[in-house]
């Protein structure tokens, strides 16, 4: 269901569906119109800790799309789009239940004739830790506050373009589920994104405290500001961040902060196609340092413009991303500039 007229634009493409539940069925239409995913990652609409968390799963071996359950029954469409993607199966697994989703769904599920894997915990902090574990994949590993996860959301897109794990802290204590994974990691590079009044100076003693070989903070004066400097940054091993500070063609997914499980869909754009970092943006405006930002990156404009291009996903409808901030979107993007002035 889309809702409004002229969806795309000559850099945009808009991917809607007319929620995050449709959306998300949406995205893994267009990245998936040619292949099944390996596997299918079904985890929590209604709870946004749990959908973060299961980003970091979308990377390969198990190449797998987020589909938004509700607690207690899955909806005909998300299920319709499970027969659709037909999963192939890794490692014993078709799908993924990740957090706080009944017993109930997964026997449905298995009852079907899919492979379930159920990944949860008592808490979020739990359940992010055995993610963790599962993943086996403890190199980096990204901390987002748990009260203020919104500067975190841009972590999503990079925790599914590598897998890096999510885990999650209160604002002046880690949890002791956040602790056992650090510690087991064994010299781990941690990266906390947002700044002290999300996650404190206490909690970075903490971390210094244990066994880890490199902490960094990816910081901000809001989500906005913190996704354009993750955006930028990249750390010194060179194995962790985008770096994309150079005018070549880059192409970036645009979800509203207002509805942040389309940051966690989303995320599927930084796993395969265009591989894109997550750029937050307000629903009804452009933010002047997303602007800027694209604005340093993009390619000069020449009177013959010439590849490499810019380009953006635009997640959700008009009801998240206003047509007007998407022609905003398409201004900043365009290398037409030159070209069109030579025309006139």
């Amino acid at each position: 269901m889309y809702i409004g007229k002229n969806v795309n634009t000559l850099n945009t493409t808009r991917i809607c569906g007319g929620n995050h539940f449709q959306n998300a069925v949406a995205i893994s239409d267009v990245v998936y119109a040619d292949k099944s995913p390996d596997s299918i990652i079904i985890t929590n609409g209604e709870i946004i800790h749990d959908a973060i968390i299961s980003t970091s799963v979308i990377h390969f071996p198990y190449n797998a799309p987020i589909l938004f359950s509700h607690t207690d029954y899955i909806d005909i469409n998300t299920l319709n789009q499970i027969y659709k993607l037909n999963p192939q199966g890794v490692n014993g697994i078709q799908i993924f239940l990740i957090g706080g989703i009944s017993e109930a769904i997964g026997q449905y599920l298995i009852s079907l004739g899919f492979a379930v894997k159920i990944i949860s915990g008592a808490n979020i902090y739990e359940t992010a830790a055995n993610v963790a574990r599962f993943l086996d994949n403890l190199d980096n590993i990204i901390i987002l506050s748990s009260q203020n996860y919104l500067n975190g959301l841009s972590a999503c897109a990079w925790a599914a373009h590598m897998g890096v794990p999510i885990l999650f802290t209160e604002k002046n204590q880690l949890p002791y589920e956040t602790i056992n994974v650090i510690v087991n990691a064994n010299h781990a590079n941690v990266f906390l994104f947002g700044n002290t009044d999300d996650i404190s100076e206490q909690v970075e003693k903490e971390l210094t405290g244990l066994n880890i070989n490199y902490l960094e903070r990816i910081t901000g004066n809001d989500p906005y500001d913190v996704s354009v400097n993750f955006s930028k940054y990249k750390s010194p091993d060179g194995k962790f961040g985008w770096g994309k500070t150079n005018r070549n063609g880059h192409a970036f997914t645009f979800t509203a902060i207002e509805n942040p499980f389309n940051s966690v869909s989303g995320a599927l754009f930084a796993h395969l196609g265009k591989h894109s970092p997550i750029l937050i943006i307000d629903k009804n405006r452009l933010p002047s340092v997303i602007r800027n930002y694209i604005e340093s990156v993009k390619p000069i404009s020449q009177a013959e413009p010439q590849p490499p291009f810019m380009h953006g996903w635009i997640i959700g409808c008009e009801n998240d991303i206003s047509f007007q901030t998407q022609i905003e979107i398409e201004k900043a993007l365009s290398i037409d500039t030159a070209h069109m002035h030579g025309m006139s």
